[in-house]
């Protein structure tokens, strides 16, 4: 077995994973200029804004927001004290809501102003720390944990808690129902500090909200909105694209100031009318930032280039489905050289795509069940929805089954995976 190709691919497999970039160096490597207007209009937007202003960053999954927003994030705390943080590191993603996303930014505002030196007053602490009596009773008397050491440790330990913790989150949840101006002034207090203390206004910036199922996006956008954006502070929300297709959670973001959300729209290769002529040259200018992507991570000689086309064509556009396709390329060629061991010119090639595709559109078949189909098939021919609220297109929007594009006016097309799906079925001609 060829040890030194399977290593190869198992370190593109991990460079394919760096999403979004984060360390200086991962940047400096595998750092692409993708989506500049958007991070330019967000940026712009955020400092021309009242201090208390709150922002909607919404996008399909994997489109490129997390990069985006760790950029902005740099380049904001120039002149701005950026607090940026998936919420996914903190909290459970199927249990988060509203007041715990408050109590994140509250816990993770403590731990800067603690690093910062800021002498916090004690009712802060005893808000965001002194509520939950089971952690105090466990850390009382510890000598590794004293005043002092609980003091270092407590974002550890909290963060552990709301991940791991039923218990703890339902306490949080009643203990904050009465107490709920009590935590939301006390994170107004907290940023009027470090706002002192490093003469910079605080943004806070939360990332991978996005990521959260519809049911509970509606309970937190649409039946909480007013509490969670009662910080007096600066805060970039994240959301998925088919929740803004929510008439209700629309209404209710409106409501609160948003007139309208940022969208990281999905890279289009084709334009709308030309999207199923054969003949027509993909976009360059797309094509070519998503090849990049690739060539900063796949080493020449081991893909082809008409493969590495292909595959960036079959992502539709969304950053995350490149990496997908990319990755699951890199798995089949990992078990081809351990199933043929003598050869030694395993590649990227067609035949391997072929296999990765075909283990996609399975993957997408158990999502899509068999009532959409003809749904799928009616946005294939005409490229719109007729009811863009209607459940089932959320759910093939938020699956990114359909993907959402832009030109003067919007339009859907069906991901290009599952149109081959679609052709296999004979829904649609080959």
């Amino acid at each position: 077995m060829d040890l030194e190709l399977l290593a190869k691919f198992q370190q593109i497999y991990k460079d394919l994973d760096l999403f979004p970039l984060v360390e200086a160096e991962d940047i400096a490597k595998f750092r692409v200029d993708y989506g500049l207007e958007v991070k330019v209009r967000l940026r712009r937007e955020i400092e021309a804004s009242e201090k208390n202003g709150k922002f909607i960053f919404a996008g399909h999954r994997g489109c490129g927001k997390s990069t985006l927003l760790k950029r902005l994030a740099n380049e904001m705390s120039e002149q701005h004290y950026v607090v940026f943080f998936s919420i996914a590191d903190l909290i459970e993603m199927t249990a988060v809501t509203h007041t715990n996303i408050l109590y994140a930014i509250a816990l993770l505002m403590l731990s800067h102003a603690k690093k910062l030196g800021i002498n916090v007053a004690g009712d802060i602490q005893q808000t965001v720390l002194g509520w939950n009596t089971t952690t105090r009773k466990q850390t009382q008397g510890e000598e590794t944990i004293g005043e002092l050491g609980f003091e270092v440790e407590f974002l550890d330990v909290f963060t552990a808690k709301l991940q791991r913790e039923h218990s703890f989150r339902d306490e949080l949840e009643k203990t904050f129902e009465k107490k709920f101006s009590d935590l939301v002034g006390k994170i107004d207090r907290l940023a009027a500090a470090i706002q002192i203390k490093t003469k910079k206004t605080v943004i806070v910036i939360i990332d991978d909200l996005d990521k959260l199922d519809l049911p509970l996006v509606g309970k937190i956008y649409r039946d909480n909105i007013k509490a969670l954006f009662s910080p007096h502070i600066r805060i970039v929300f994240t959301i998925p694209v088919s929740a803004i297709q929510e008439p209700q959670v629309m209404g209710a973001l409106n409501s609160e100031g948003v007139v309208r959300p940022h969208l990281f729209p999905v890279a289009k290769f084709f334009p709308k009318d030309d999207r199923r002529n054969p003949e027509v040259e993909p976009i360059a200018k797309n094509l070519n930032i998503f090849l990049e992507v690739l060539e900063k991570r796949i080493p020449d000689g081991l893909i082809e280039p008409q493969t590495a086309r292909e595959m960036v064509l079959k992502s539709g556009g969304v950053m995350r489905e490149l990496v997908r396709i990319a990755r699951e390329c890199c798995t089949e060629c990992m078990v081809q050289i351990e199933i043929e061991p003598d050869r030694e010119d395993i590649i990227i090639d067609q035949e391997i795509l072929n296999t990765a595709l075909q283990n996609l559109r399975h993957d997408f078949t158990r999502q899509i069940g068999s009532s959409l189909y003809d749904l799928l098939v009616q946005i294939y021919k005409t490229s719109e929805a007729e009811d863009s609220s209607n459940e089932g297109f959320v759910k093939l929007l938020h699956g990114l089954m359909v993907l959402e594009y832009m030109n003067a006016s919007l339009w859907y097309d069906v991901h290009p995976i599952v149109v081959d799906l679609l052709k296999q079925k004979k829904l649609i001609e080959a």
